[in-house]
Parts: C-alpha cells; sequence; structure tokens
C-alpha cells in the first residue's frame, strides 16, 4: 500500500506502509536508500544558499557604491557652475540664479519699469452665466482666439463657461484663461477672463461662429525695461521679467529701483558636497569591513572585496604635483586609522580662501582631470552596467544560482522517481511475504489441527 507525502528532499513522493512482518525493514531499506541519494542535493541545496547570501551582500555592497556616485554627481555640480552664488543688494528689486557657464562679476540693474500684461474680460450684453458649469456666454461651440494678430481655433462641444475657459488654455496660445464672478453671491455673474502671459501691449480678442467679439480690454500690457551697468542708454525692452544679464546669470526683475547684482566663487556648495562624499565613502569602508575576518560577512574571503579595497585605495592616495593643493588633505580629507574619511571644513574654507582657483583645478571635472576624473574612472570600472566589477560578479552569481536551481530540480525528480520505483517493488515484496506468511499460517493451523484430530481419535 503506498500514500502521498512531502519529503525535504523531494516533492510529492510514495511512502512505503506494507502489511506484512518483515514491513518495517523494508521501510527502512527505502529511507536508507533515499537519504544517500538525497545527499547531493543537501549540498546544492546549502551551495545554492550560500550564493544567495553572497549576492544579497553584493546587492548592499553595489547600493553603497551607487550612494558614492551620487555624492560624485553633487561634487561635479559644486565645484562647475554651483562653485559660483549670486548676491543681490536690494532683494525687493531683483533675485538672482547662476548656472553653467557663469563667470565672477559685479553689475548694476535699474530696473525702470516691471511692465504688465493684457488684461481682457467679456463683454456686458452677452448671456449672463450664473452656473459656469452648466452655462456658457452664447450658444457657439467654435471660437477664435485671436492674439496679436495670430487665430487660434477653439473648440469646445461642453458649452459651459469652464470647458471654454478650458479649451482656450489648451490652444497653445500665449495666454492665461479663467472664470471670475463680478456678481454678488445671491446674484452670480460669471465672466471669462483672458490674460496675455507677455509682459507687453498684446492685443487679445474672441470671436464666436458668428463673428461676434466676445472681448472687452481692461488694460494694455506694456514692456519691461532695464538697464545693465548704465547701457544701453535707452532701456532694454523685455516681454518677461526673467533675464538673462550674462552666461549662466539669470535675474528675475521684481520691482522699479536699483540692485547690484554679485557673482563670486562660494565654498559652500562644494563644502557640502565633500561632506557628503565622505560620508557616502565611509559607508562603502563599513560594508567592506563586515567581510573580513573569521566571522566576516558572506563575502569574507572573495576577492571581490580586496579588489574594491584597492580600487578605493587609489582614491585616497590621489594627488598633483602641480599647484599649492596636491593632495586631499589640503582640502581638509583625511583618513583615520579605521580607513574612514573625515571631512574638515575649517581646513577646506582656509583653503579655498587663499586659493579658490587652486581647490577647483584639484578638484577638476569628470572628464578633464583632477581628483574626479580619477574618481569617475575608479567607480566606472566598477559600477559600469555592462563591464563594471560588480556587474560582472551579480551577472556570475545569479549564473550559477540558475544552474544550481537546475541542478536542484534534476536531483529531486531523480530522488522522487527511485522512491516511487523502491515503493513499488517493495510493495511487491511485502505481498508476497504476506501471502507466504499466511500460506504458512494456514498450512500450520491445518497440521495442527489434524495433531488434535488424531489425539482425540486415539
Amino acid at each position: 500500500m503506498a500514500t502521498s507525502t512531502t519529503s525535504a528532499t523531494s516533492s510529492s513522493t510514495s511512502t512505503f506502509n506494507g502489511t506484512s512482518t518483515y514491513a518495517s525493514q523494508l521501510q527502512q531499506t527505502i529511507t536508507r536508500a533515499v537519504s544517500i541519494a538525497s545527499l547531493p542535493l543537501t549540498q546544492l541545496q546549502s551551495t545554492q544558499t550560500t550564493l544567495t547570501n553572497e549576492q544579497s551582500e553584493l546587492q548592499t555592497i553595489t547600493s553603497t557604491f551607487s550612494s558614492l556616485q551620487t555624492a560624485l554627481n553633487s561634487l561635479s555640480s559644486s565645484s562647475g557652475s554651483g562653485a559660483y552664488a549670486a548676491t543681490v543688494s536690494d532683494s525687493t528689486v531683483a533675485s538672482a540664479t547662476v548656472s553653467s557657464g557663469v563667470m565672477a562679476g559685479n553689475y548694476t540693474v535699474n530696473v525702470s519699469s516691471i511692465g504688465s500684461q493684457t488684461n481682457t474680460i467679456s463683454a456686458n450684453g452677452l448671456t449672463t452665466v450664473t452656473d459656469p458649469t452648466s452655462d456658457n456666454l452664447d450658444s457657439s461651440t467654435s471660437y477664435t482666439l485671436t492674439l496679436n494678430g495670430t487665430n487660434y481655433n477653439i473648440s469646445d462641444s461642453s458649452g459651459t463657461l469652464d470647458g471654454l475657459a478650458q479649451a482656450i488654455n489648451l490652444s497653445g496660445a500665449n495666454v492665461q484663461a479663467s472664470v471670475i464672478n463680478i456678481g454678488s453671491p445671491s446674484s452670480p455673474d460669471y465672466r471669462l477672463s483672458v490674460q496675455s502671459l507677455n509682459y507687453a501691449p498684446d492685443t487679445i480678442q474672441l470671436t464666436d461662429s458668428s463673428n461676434n467679439s466676445l472681448l472687452n480690454t481692461l488694460s494694455t500690457g506694456s514692456n519691461v525695461t532695464y538697464q545693465v551697468n548704465g547701457q544701453p542708454s535707452t532701456p532694454i525692452s523685455s516681454n518677461t521679467r526673467s533675464v538673462t544679464l550674462s552666461t549662466g546669470l539669470n535675474v528675475q526683475l521684481l520691482q522699479t529701483g536699483t540692485s547690484q547684482v554679485t557673482v563670486s566663487q562660494s565654498p559652500t556648495n562644494l563644502a557640502n558636497a565633500l561632506s557628503s562624499f565622505a560620508t557616502a565613502y565611509n559607508s562603502i569602508n563599513a560594508e567592506l569591513n563586515k567581510n573580513r575576518g573569521q566571522n566576516g560577512g558572506a563575502l569574507t574571503g572573495n576577492s571581490l572585496i580586496y579588489q574594491l579595497e584597492s580600487q578605493l585605495g587609489s582614491l585616497a592616495n590621489f594627488s598633483m604635483s602641480s599647484g599649492s593643493i596636491q593632495s586631499l588633505s589640503s582640502i581638509g580629507l583625511t583618513f583615520d586609522q579605521n580607513g574612514n574619511l573625515n571631512f574638515n571644513q575649517s581646513t577646506f574654507t582656509a583653503a579655498f580662501a587663499a586659493n579658490p582657483n587652486d581647490v577647483l583645478n584639484f578638484i577638476g571635472t569628470s572628464t578633464s582631470g583632477g581628483f574626479l576624473q580619477t574618481a569617475s574612472n575608479t567607480l566606472t570600472s566598477i559600477t559600469d552596467p555592462t563591464t563594471g566589477s560588480l556587474t560582472t560578479a551579480n551577472t556570475n552569481f545569479t549564473n550559477q544560482l540558475t544552474t544550481i536551481a537546475s541542478q536542484i530540480t534534476d536531483e529531486q525528480s531523480k530522488i522522487s522517481n527511485l522512491q516511487d520505483t523502491l515503493t513499488q517493488q517493495m510493495s511487491a515484496a511485502d505481498a508476497t511475504i504476506a501471502s507466504l506468511q499466511n500460506q504458512l499460517s494456514m498450512m500450520t493451523n491445518l497440521f495442527a489441527q489434524e495433531q488434535a484430530n488424531e489425539r482425540a481419535a486415539g
């Protein structure tokens, strides 16, 4: 007799339950044979667990290197345009931001006009709209918006004032449409308001399908006008309050008046980036340290750990032979006895104040030399999605785990087949033994009965 069960070494297999007096011995034979056949499977499962743990640790290390890459990206941006900052003498007149290509300089901005936008509103005499979600100015479903002589076709099938405003905003015209209530709460009068987005004397009109003009102009806009360092003699006209004074220097004009804009090198962003770099570096160092020693982590003894340590060491030992800044310690980055990177902001600030250009040259860029190029090249060799050492190691683990999973499946199938075959064989043997035992019992009983009968007759 056979029943279905689940073992630790195979999926659904058969367990032998015999009826002969030798059934337990036959079951022991099956169990021992399956146990011996399961030894390779147990080894494969142990190897699978080991590889899974190693890959998991590898992914943790990969995450720390990703954080270091982010820190390097921040350092790169902080050493470029991020090394500059813009200040204004009167923040009520203007604000300023810097971007790529900016240079140090001083600028006097004189704002003679901050300009205005053309404002229009739907005319009197049109249908009074008390509910903009259901009513409209008239019965048209198609309109023409004219902005400075350019026509925009407006189609609105909703038949509502809200729908018309939304259609205008989706037309691509450089205007903003909204719905406003100029009536009282008890007697609402919703109107369509269309405003130019430019600071310029724009002309705006909306006509319906019958060519009826629907807008009245409340005010015509005007240009923003300003001068930079007193030039030109006739102020510059602009249709926006956001203006570019120099390469990488954008100024937002806020009100009329005069303000000084100063662009200078600033150590703040760079100091923050260096501090973040040290933190990210130390996270990697801590994770690698977990995989050293007798009680180390999953990757203890793996050559990858020593390779990564060596590559990080190339960053720690970076130096330059020219300029006043020649080592990381000169900008406040020093290593302690545990290999952790410490950032001393005071040292950095003093170095930057004394030789800002030397500091920036030492840091360099990811493509043109300095620390950043060395760091970028090193990280690329580690994290490149195709050829990086971490990528290669992860691919190897994945391939090994795939192979072992297939081998485990094959071994489980072999064990299951072996147990089924042995169960069938032992069942047959047990049935034969049980039959012989029954026959023996019957013959013994008959012989005993015959002897009893003879004794009774004598």
